[in-house]
Order: structure tokens, then sequence, then C-alpha cells
């Protein structure tokens, strides 16, 4: 599925806060090294840091990943890399519901888990919406080539050139887990670091000293680096995580770092005179423009959460019809899929009815994650109130991930219901989701406000 290309205005937020950039003598260890010696010599700095229970992270995300955008409740929002669903902390240390804790450098790339310190690391374990952390599965950062096996506003992932499945973030956050990946490799070069599947690939990391990132991996991370510069918010989030862990990215304060380390400037010494750090001009008083979202209000959402029993990854897996529940009012021919439905059989269609949705008419965004038994590849068949129905094609297979449709629908009438069918006899979906869209000139625009002026974004080049 293509993803719609998103016209937004920038809008800035200001924040004040008060965190200390690092200190005169953080970095004075790297002066006149280069390349392997200079990598070695930042390992020496930011891995000597506090490791954190991994069970705990949520306390410190309270402190390091807020906005200060807050619900009536006073909770503050929760800044995710991965999705534009809005979360809010709990205030108390607990994960938040819809909320995981995401590994960067995926956890089944080293042994050790999270009982080793990357597996804990603030700088490499971020918050992030649960489906999107599913879409993101163990897949490397990389270039996704042709239509996407999953998609939102942030990410997407799917086959790359060669055909391996990859992550990719959105092009304004592209250089953000470029500098988390340099961090990783400089901070965790001696890590067990394993094949991610069973191909024997980790197209990522390497267990030794130098370089430690793959050539292939580094030469786009670097582009990636390049492209979109460090910004305020990667700024504010490392001075927050150095007052809990006690240790700072040092490609976000001094990017050139990257390109002595693995660049084009490896011959030469880094000499901290001639370098600029990354800084806010005051820096008692920050004034920190965090990068918003582009909101969008949920009026409806059905994950089948409520379904435990069957499958959807073999076709023995979802053999018991499934009756409905208060969101799904009307069902033909639908069966369990523990936390999905198959709509149909070999021979007949099914299809569901959702309830009526509190709404006043206009336009709204109706999302399904479908994907296809065995090797089904077909169309959904929607209707509004029983009436002119539309199919829109999906590509995903059993063997694949879900696969988002994204319908954007006009003069939808006053307090709808929509019918979703399969013509392809057979087919799961896992969520359905209806979402009202802001006016036009309320959206904000994801972005890291680079030059912190009013202008247009595309959210993908």
């Amino acid at each position: 599925m293509k993803l719609k290309v998103l016209l937004s205005i920038l809008v800035p937020f200001a924040f004040v806060s008060a965190i200390a950039q690092p200190s005169a003598s953080y970095y004075q260890s790297i002066n006149g090294f280069k390349e392997s010696e200079l990598k070695s010599q930042l390992k020496t700095i930011i891995s000597n840091h506090t490791k954190l229970q991994y069970n705990n992270l949520w306390q410190y995300y309270e402190k390091v990943d807020y906005l200060p955008q807050t619900n009536e409740s006073g909770q503050h929002l929760i800044m995710d890399y991965y999705s534009e669903s809005l979360h809010y902390f709990t205030g108390n240390g607990n994960d938040p519901s819809g909320m995981n804790k995401e590994h960067v450098a995926p956890q089944s790339w080293w042994v050790g888990g999270t009982s080793i310190a990357v597996g804990s690391d603030l700088f490499q374990v971020l918050p992030s919406e649960t489906q999107a952390n599913s879409y993101k599965n163990n897949y490397p950062l990389g270039v996704v080539s042709g239509t996407p096996s999953t998609s939102n506003a942030r990410m997407k992932t799917g086959r790359d050139k060669t055909g391996q499945m990859v992550f990719e973030p959105c092009d304004e956050y592209k250089g953000d887990f470029a500098r988390i990946y340099f961090y990783v490799a400089t901070c965790y070069p001696n890590v067990e670091w394993v094949a991610y599947n069973t191909n024997n690939n980790n197209t990522a990391f390497t267990k030794e000293d130098y370089p430690t990132l793959n050539a292939n991996m580094t030469e786009m991370l670097l582009e990636w680096h390049q492209n979109d510069p460090v910004s305020e918010w990667e700024i504010t989030r490392n001075n927050r995580v150095e007052k809990e862990q006690k240790n700072r990215n040092p490609f976000i304060d001094y990017p050139n770092l990257a390109f002595y380390i693995w660049g084009d400037k490896t011959t030469e010494a880094f000499d901290l005179s001639t370098q600029t750090l990354y800084k806010f001009s005051d820096e008692t008083d920050e004034e920190f423009y965090y990068p918003a979202i582009k909101q969008e209000e949920n009026l409806f959402v059905e994950p089948f959460s409520d379904i435990t029993s069957g499958n959807d990854t073999d076709t023995g897996g979802s053999s018991t019809l499934w009756n409905g529940n208060s969101n799904i009012t009307s069902v033909n021919t639908v069966y369990k899929a523990g936390g999905a439905v198959r709509l149909g059989t070999s021979s007949k269609p099914g299809s569901l009815t959702t309830r009526q949705i509190t709404f006043d008419g206009g336009k709204l965004i109706l999302e399904i994650d479908v994907k296809g038994w065995t090797t089904v590849e077909g169309k959904l068949n929607v209707s509004v109130n029983g009436e002119t129905t539309k199919s829109y094609s999906y590509t995903a297979k059993m063997s694949d991930d879900y696969e988002t449709v994204h319908i954007e629908l006009e003069n939808v009438p006053k307090n709808p219901s929509f019918t979703i069918s399969t013509s392809a006899k057979r087919c799961f979906i896992t969520e359905i989701r209806v979402m009202s869209p802001k006016k036009e000139n309320e959206e904000i625009a994801l972005s890291h406000l680079h030059d912190l002026s009013f202008g247009f974004l595309s959210m993908w080049k």
C-alpha cells in the first residue's frame, strides 16, 4: 500500500526547561584521535553509564519522553517515533495501555536479552505504540522498495531492493535512527551480535571493535545522518537521558564524529576546537520546540482483542465461528483467529458490520489491517449504511505482516455504520479504525522544525 503524501503547516510549540549541556571535560579525551581509536575513546566515555532495569523503563520514560501537551487529567503526551497514535503517561511509572518498549536494535540480535545494558539503554529502547512495534518486528533499518507490507505516518516495513524485509522510518526521523545506530555500534561493539533470521543475516552489527557497523548499512546511515540533521527534540532528549543514565549520545552533540569514524574524514584527527557543540543559545532557559503530531480523533477502534482462540498463521487455525461483540453487531461467515477474525470460506464470502458510530457527517478515515488466506491477494468491499459498496485492494498474504488499507471518505452521513466484506473468499482482519481528520488549517505536521519557521512539509520523499 502506498502511503498518501500529507502536506501540513508547521506549528512550533514553546516549552521551557533548564537542563545542562555536557560538561566542558566530558569529551576532552577524544581530542586528537581518528577512526578506530576515536571510536574506542568514545566507547570508554559513554559505556561508563548507569545500567537501568528493563522492567523500570516506564519510570524513566516519564522523565525523558514526555511532551508538553497534557490530557484533562494533567498527564503528559508520550513522544512516539513509531506512530501518531495519542497516548499519555500514567503518572505512576506504569506502562500505558497500548504502548510497548521497543528496541531500535532488536533484542533478538544479541545474546543476553534485557539482562545486559544494551537491552535497557534509554538511547536505544524507546516507547512505541503496540501495533507499530509489531510492524517493526526485528527488521533492520532500510529503504522499502515498492509497495510496503505495513505503513503509518511515521514508518513503513517491506522488502528492500535485495528482497530483505526492512523497517523504514519517515524522512523526518531517519537521522534520529541513524544516530541511535551509531551510538549502539560505539557503546556496544563487543556484545554477542548474532543473526536475526534463518538466513543467518545481521546486516547491521558485527562483534568487533571497529567498524562494528557493516559497510552497506554505514553508507545508508551516513546519508540519513546528513540529510536529516540533529533536531532540538534530540538535543532535549539527550540532556534528559544524561540525568537518568549518566551518559550522552555523542553523535547528537557532535554530528561530525560519524564522518571521522566511518565517513570521509577517517584520515583526519578530531579537533574539538574546530567543532561546534549542538546546543541552545541560552543554556539556562532553553526554548524547546517539540515535534508535534497531526492529531486525528479516533471515533471507533476494534482490535478484536477479545478473541483468544484460533490463529492467523496456518490453514487449520481459525475454524470456530465468531458471533460478534458490542463493536461488531452483525457478522456473516466470520471465524475466530486469535486477536483477529477470518472472513469467509473457500466457497463463501464473509462480512461484518460495525455498530453505529457517533458522527455529525462529513469526512472520515477508515483503516483496516488485513491480510489474505494462504497466497490470496484480494479486495475488501466497504459500504456505508449498507449502500454504495466500493472495493479496496490488498496484497498481504498469510505469510506476511498485516497491511493497512487506508480509505479516505467524503460526505459520510451522520452516525454511520460500515460493512466490510471480502471478494477473495477468505481474509484476516486484525483491527478496524474509524477516525475524524482535523480540518486542514488545524493539521499539525510531524516535523523536526529544523528552521522553526512556517512552511510546508512532505512526509515521504
